[in-house]
């Protein structure tokens, strides 16, 4: 992702479409699905709740993670990781 495209999503702030979070944590497949189960959206890793930027190293260990619990979810969910 740009990044004149974060700052983009970053002034918009956390809603319907947009969810801030720190790192992958045990709600992380929840919010996965309720995403689905809606309209669809955007989870920004490495983000915290006030919209700053923390950062999160991005390795083919959460990739795989990531992907992991998108194929756990019943039914599986179908992502597109961006970095």
């Amino acid at each position: 992702m740009k990044a004149a495209d974060l700052d983009i999503l970053l002034q918009e702030g956390e809603g319907v479409m947009l969810e801030y979070k720190e790192g992958i944590s045990a709600s992380f497949a929840r919010e996965l699905v309720a995403f689905t189960n809606t309209a669809g959206g955007r989870i920004l890793l490495g983000v915290r709740d006030n919209g700053s930027v923390k950062g999160i190293a991005d390795t083919n260990v959460l990739r795989a993670r990531i992907q992991d619990i998108a194929r756990n979810c019943d039914p599986p969910v179908q992502i597109l990781l961006q970095h």
